[in-house]
């Protein structure tokens, strides 16, 4: 199972259930996926960088989830088709950059040794 971000953005003007609602049914399309939810964060209402859709406010949640790939298909349909959604972004979890870093810090340190093998001797 891989490791995901999810964050959505609900109009501002919902109430607290609304975002309970939206929760509630990220959790049914995880459990019905094998996943489950690690962190749960609602930041609550605030500004928006820009207007979406006429708003200059949203209510902000903020989930870490580990599921199958399936999954985030899923749930990138049922945010598309919500009309309270201004925006969502889900992501692969950064761990994978970590071990992405130091496998490049291998092969970078293994390309100079390399290039000294194949080079023809100076005489």
């Amino acid at each position: 199972m891989k490791k995901y971000e999810l964050i959505f953005i609900l109009k501002a003007d919902q109430p607290e259930a609304e975002m309970e609602s939206r929760v509630n049914t990220v959790k049914e399309i995880l459990t019905g996926h094998e996943g489950e939810i690690t962190q749960e964060n609602h930041w609550g209402v605030r500004r928006l960088a820009y207007e979406i859709e006429h708003e200059n406010k949203g209510n902000y949640m903020f989930l870490k989830f580990r599921s199958n790939g399936t999954a985030v298909a899923d749930l990138d349909k049922q945010f598309r088709l919500d009309d309270q959604v201004l925006r969502h972004l889900i992501v692969v979890d950064e761990e994978w950059e970590e071990r992405n870093r130091a496998a490049r810090a291998k092969r970078a340190a293994e390309a100079p040794r390399r290039e000294s093998e194949s080079a023809p001797a100076a005489d």
